[in-house]
């Protein structure tokens, strides 16, 4: 089926989450929520994304201070991604799916406090996790007013998965492959991906990873003591990977098919994150996103450094907001008692946005904590969205406050 373009225009049923927000309900104007996610919305001109004062996402890129944190941008969702789950010893289809879905449910409620955009995911989620429908169902009311989007180069999912299905061939267990229509939410937004394939943008980056003084030679020197053979030669073997892939995906086990020898088991792991690093380097440049990283199941920044160009301010810390969540005594209600419309209403606030912005970007951790000890005995445990924005505010006006 075809998923809808953009936004709904109707009014929003707000669906509970375990027992709490029954009966809610937002109208699709006329309040906070409602404008967090207007202002989210992008429109294109001739397939460039383009912002809401008419310049491109190009422009804006370009013009932005490197190293800032955006509240604008997108936030990327890696952290269902299984290849980059496998590289931490996950199997988020298999036998570690439950504790997947758990650490996702609870990611996503801090992802969505970490923008005041969108949340995107990559269309394969849908055929490559068998819970994502789970997911997506607890997500209803975000996906619902476009605030959840999946991404690909065609909104058209029988074509995107007859491609991937070739990409995926010989596979044991293609997961492309299996029979059936797949079921999705018609509220589901497509968002379209622009710029070069992520295989493309991998092939590039392994080339120059393989040379003398790439980040690769590592693993070229380990090869080349287990095959008995010179750097130049097995550096020249693996610079002609992608092309002997003949259009499979550009993920580890494929790569190691096209290798003339076993790669060492020490090793595997090197080259399995050489490759997520890689892919989550395309889709942060390609959708200008940031991350959400340092999460308690695993870090799943696939040794992505956040002083690396072009990585500057988009690395998000799950620790470190969940830290000040507590020093701020929202954590609670943050994690299990709020709504997906509080969390939306909570993060619309530009107090809120002020702590995340300290917190990230133009400050420390430190400031909030100082912060957090000036307003004194005024933050009780935060039980409402009220009390939450209450805690919120009295921290931010003391940030405002402190000396530059």
């Amino acid at each position: 089926m075809k998923p809808r373009q953009g936004p709904p225009r109707r009014p929003a049923a707000w669906a509970p989450r375990d027992g709490h927000g029954t009966g809610q309900r937002v109208l699709a104007r006329g309040d906070a929520f409602t404008a967090a996610r207007d202002l989210s919305v992008n429109v294109t001109l001739d397939g460039t994304p383009v912002t809401l004062d008419g310049t491109t996402a190009a422009r804006r890129r370009e013009t932005v201070r490197e190293g800032a944190h955006r509240r604008e941008r997108p936030l990327f969702v890696q952290y269902l991604n299984p290849e980059i789950l496998a590289c931490y010893g996950r199997d988020a289809a298999g036998r570690d799916a439950e504790a997947a879905l758990r650490q996702a449910l609870d990611a996503t409620r801090l992802a969505v406090l970490l923008t005041d955009s969108y949340l995107l995911f990559p269309s394969s989620y849908m055929f490559e996790l068998p819970w994502f429908g789970v997911f997506l169902a607890r997500l209803g009311p975000l996906v619902h007013e476009g605030l959840v989007r999946h991404t690909s180069t065609t909104p058209e999912l029988p074509a995107y998965r007859e491609r991937k299905a070739r990409e995926y061939r010989d596979d044991r267990g293609n997961p492309y492959a299996r029979a059936g229509p797949l079921r999705v939410d018609p509220d589901l937004a497509w968002y379209p991906r622009f710029g070069d394939p992520t295989a493309a943008g991998i092939a590039e980056m392994w080339k120059k990873a393989v040379t003398p003084d790439g980040d690769l030679s590592g693993l070229v020197r380990t090869l080349g003591r287990a095959w008995g053979r010179p750097y130049d030669q097995v550096a020249a073997v693996m610079a002609a990977s992608p092309e002997r892939l003949d259009g499979q995906a550009f993920v580890r086990r494929f790569v190691e098919r096209t290798l003339p020898a076993p790669v060492p088991d020490q090793a595997r792991g090197r080259l399995a994150q050489f490759v997520s690093a890689a892919y989550l380097r395309c889709y942060v440049r390609d959708l200008d996103t940031s991350l959400l990283t340092d999460l308690p199941l695993a870090p799943l920044s696939c040794g992505l450094d956040e002083a690396e160009a072009g990585l500057r301010g988009r690395m998000l810390s799950y620790r470190r907001l969940d830290l000040v969540l507590r020093w701020l005594r929202v954590d609670e209600f943050v994690h299990g008692g709020a709504t997906w419309r509080e969390l939306v209403l909570l993060r619309s606030r530009p107090e809120f946005g002020v702590i995340t912005s300290t917190l990230y970007g133009s400050g420390s951790a430190d400031a909030v904590r100082f912060a957090v000890v000036r307003a004194g005995t005024r933050l009780d445990p935060a039980l409402t969205c009220g009390q939450a924005v209450s805690n919120v505010a009295a921290v931010a006006e003391r940030l405002a406050r402190a000396p530059a």
